[in-house]
């Protein structure tokens, strides 16, 4: 038997996916950026020092983490919340790339307003105090 959603719940479950995404993004960055790209992965993985490897294998374990977080979340919120959240992980893991060594991010007025955009995306689609859910109806019964 199904238990009823938890809002709370799959709130804290989507900002655990979007923080394990951005991690999986930042960590498959740096490993790409110490080889010579995907033109042939056999070499790559040749290259790869035990630090790069680690990158690249934390970063795919953190997007497998993430798609079982996600899944569950789905289980809790309805997608139209749930899913304009998830976009979260796009100002987060530029603004994260910016303050890293090495990744080398530009700042510009551009980006930034890209990043807003998105931000008033997100809060123009985030759930409200008194948004209850829609349930579909069964033109069947009559």
């Amino acid at each position: 038997m199904r238990t009823a959603p938890n809002y709370q719940l799959g709130l804290a479950l989507v900002c655990c996916s979007v923080l394990l995404v951005s991690a999986a993004q930042l960590l498959l960055k740096n490993a790409v950026m110490h080889t010579d790209g995907l033109r042939n992965l056999g070499v790559i993985v040749a290259q790869m020092q035990l630090k790069i490897l680690g990158s690249f294998i934390g970063g795919l374990l953190c997007y497998g983490i993430s798609m079982l977080i996600w899944q569950r979340a789905l289980g809790e919120l309805p997608l139209s919340i749930a899913y304009p959240l998830l976009s979260l992980s796009y100002p987060l893991v530029y603004l994260v790339a910016l303050l890293l060594p090495g990744f080398i991010e530009t700042i510009n007025p551009q980006r930034i307003g890209g990043l807003i955009f998105v931000l008033i995306g997100v809060a123009l689609l985030a759930p409200r105090k008194n948004d209850s859910p829609v349930r579909s109806t069964d033109n069947n019964e009559n």
